[in-house]
């Protein structure tokens, strides 16, 4: 691959995949353009036990700058996920325990080095300055924001006028996140446009406590355009993990609304603008929405677990989905060979958490017992090895 110009490097780490630079964007050239090395740090709280795609758009931008030789941080929020972020928030998020925070934590460092450089990446836990604070250091941010700052942000007017309650700790989460800047002495703070209002925070204390200046780079959500709605979501578990396997990671992304197919070009995938543009022109063209679907499939799945396992996964797709065979590689499960109840198979199998679950796939037409479509939740199946029970169109289990 051929190196780019610093200063192209420069030109695309200040335009690609960015919403908004505060103070500006030529504010931040200047500094970047004077060889001064920054510490540019992204924060993440451990709410759910994956990073997903939507996330990626963040780890692309704070590529970019460690490339250009920038010091960057992951900040793991282990502290403030105690109490939840409420930005975008209609009802009060319920607090996390430290066994559920250090439960879903426990992958992060690995999913973010998926994008980052292992060894130019520094990783901190808010935990490590905030159990340390005392009540009179609360009190003496408080005393540096108004109440009606804080109040005035749509979610919690939204909730006032729903007659919705607003917890006092999700009133006291901006100052945390933005006290996280002062005790990074941070430069640069990285995050999607849901947490300008933080950043923003970080900003006002670093400029009153450390009296010094702090950028704030704004990205991007990742949302359906006709909908305006996030396309994945941590608290409501709709989402394509950096964690999933391959086979899942593409069968996810083809399942995508093929009104979705730009936007995830554009953020969540590294391609050359130019490369999204042209593709962007042929769906316009006409091309069959199929054909892009698969070529962004591949992309994403390439970049997690690479080439190799990309093509792997393109194979077994196409010949599940277009060929409707089986897959190479199926799980399998140790079963009594015998006659079972449809209901009591799936459970059996891991197939449904529960018999209610059960029978709501069966009614709903999403499974079959070898091959053959199973509708009526009386049913019995008769097994035995070798038996394949699918569910839905992306998950099967083998009888051993």
């Amino acid at each position: 691959m051929k190196l780019k110009p610093k200063k192209d490097l420069i030109k695309e780490a200040l335009t690609k995949q960015i919403a908004g630079i505060i103070p500006s964007r030529e504010a931040l050239q200047k500094v970047l353009e004077s060889g001064k090395k920054l510490t540019i740090y992204w924060g993440i709280d451990p709410t759910a036990p994956d990073i997903h795609l939507g996330h990626s758009t963040n780890l692309f931008v704070l590529r970019r700058f460690q490339r250009l030789g920038h010091k960057i941080i992951g900040l793991v929020g282990d502290y403030t996920a105690r109490i939840g972020d409420p930005s975008g928030r209609t009802t009060i998020r319920i607090p996390l325990t430290r066994l559920q925070i250090a439960k879903n934590l426990k992958n992060y460092k690995s999913q973010i080095l998926k994008i980052l450089d292992p060894k130019k990446t520094i990783f901190k836990f808010n935990s490590e300055w905030w159990e340390k604070m005392k009540a009179s250091d609360l009190l003496m941010l408080d005393s540096l924001v108004t109440h009606q700052q804080i109040i005035e942000r749509d979610m919690f007017q939204k909730r006032i006028a729903d007659k919705n309650p607003i917890s006092e700790m999700e009133i006291q989460y901006p100052l945390l996140q933005g006290y996280d800047s002062v005790a990074l002495k941070t430069d640069v703070e990285v995050g999607g446009t849901d947490q300008f209002f933080n950043m923003l925070m970080g900003r006002q204390f670093s400029k009153t406590l450390l009296r010094k200046e702090k950028f704030v780079i704004t990205t991007p959500l990742l949302e359906n355009p006709k909908t305006g709605k996030k396309l994945m979501s941590k608290s409501e578990g709709n989402y394509i993990s950096m964690n999933n396997d391959p086979n899942k990671m593409y069968g996810k992304v083809m399942a995508l609304a093929d009104d979705v197919i730009i936007v995830c070009f554009k953020f969540c995938t590294d391609l050359e603008e130019d490369s999204v543009r042209r593709t962007e022109l042929r769906l316009k063209s006409g091309e069959n929405p199929r054909n892009l679907k698969s070529e962004l499939a591949y992309e994403i799945v390439k970049i997690y677990h690479g080439e190799k396992k990309a093509k792997e996964a393109e194979r077994e797709f196409n010949q599940v989905f277009q060929k409707h065979e089986l897959p190479k590689k199926i799980p399998e499960v140790i079963l009594k060979a015998g006659e079972y109840n449809i209901v009591d198979l799936l459970t059996a199998t891991g197939m449904a958490p529960s018999k209610s679950e059960a029978r709501r796939l069966v009614i709903g037409k999403a499974v079959r017992a070898g091959g053959k479509l199973i509708d009526d939740f009386k049913d019995t199946i008769k097994v035995s090895p070798g038996l394949v029970v699918q569910v839905g169109k992306r998950h099967f289990k083998k009888i051993k």
